[in-house]
């Protein structure tokens, strides 16, 4: 196990990169989606450079990954005094997989602050069970990561509430970044998914993330996540979720769209 850190690291010198994705990170048919948000995010960084916090990100995903080479072109859209605009595009044998748009933007004087909601009373990480890894049943990519749930049921457990959520940290420690952010909060199943009773496929089409808190921690730190079911119908559902940092503080909200594929 390589780890994030080592999975994500980007051949060439830009703008557009080369990355390789190993079968650890399979999501069943496809490679985990969080993965391919880390490999955006440090092709933009080359671009952008150093000076402004990544503010939020808006992704559509094209077509699934699969294992093997992959290109990651970034594109600096506009620098403006306030904000930067990065575009990142990931291609496989020449057909495009996702599209990634990025917002980064310096801090400023405000009269406005308002604060995020504040993370739940959870019990101690090292208290509770990890969750098990089940070939066949559970993705190979979640073996990257250690879960400690506390929150509604495991998915497809006939469930009765459309949540989920805990503690979850890189298995292979790694200094915390964006990069991790999006692994973290993309590494959690789908909160519509304990209610059903077998396994079935599901796949997110739209993303967004917003960063809203400073990312910080030591690098075997443990994260919180909660996610909810907005609402599910016609084979697909939109979802929510926040992730805080180890301090306590919001550090991520996020939005997604998902298909699934409960009946085939």
């Amino acid at each position: 196990m390589t780890g994030l850190e080592g999975a994500i690291r980007l051949l060439g010198d830009g703008p557009v990169f080369r990355a390789h994705i190993t079968a650890e990170w399979s999501q069943g048919r496809a490679a985990f989606g969080g993965l391919l948000a880390a490999f955006a995010v440090r092709a933009a960084r080359a671009v952008v450079g150093e000076d402004r916090p990544l503010r939020s990100v808006l992704i559509d995903f094209v077509a699934p990954a699969e294992l093997g080479e992959l290109e990651v072109e970034a594109t600096l859209l506009r620098a403006g005094r306030g904000i930067s605009h990065v575009q990142v595009q990931l291609r496989q044998k020449g057909q495009p997989l996702g599209i990634f748009l990025l917002a980064y933007g310096g801090g400023r004087s405000t009269a406005l602050a308002w604060p995020g909601p504040s993370r739940p009373e959870l019990p101690d990480p090292e208290s509770l069970v990890p969750m098990p890894y089940i070939e066949g049943i559970i993705p190979a990519f979640t073996q990257n990561f250690d879960f400690r749930w506390t929150r509604g049921d495991f998915p497809f457990s006939g469930g009765t509430r459309p949540e989920i959520g805990g503690w979850v940290r890189s298995r292979v420690p790694m200094p915390p970044d964006e990069a991790l952010v999006l692994a973290l909060v993309d590494s959690w199943p789908a909160p519509i998914l304990p209610l059903l009773s077998g396994p079935a496929p599901a796949s997110t089409v739209t993303w967004m993330v917003d960063l809203v808190g400073p990312i910080r921690g030591a690098p075997d730190a443990w994260w919180a996540f909660y996610g909810d079911t907005v609402q599910a119908g016609d084979g697909y559902a939109s979802i929510e979720g926040r992730l805080w940092g180890p301090s306590g503080e919001l550090v991520a909200v996020s939005r997604q769209m998902v298909v699934e594929f409960s009946k085939g």
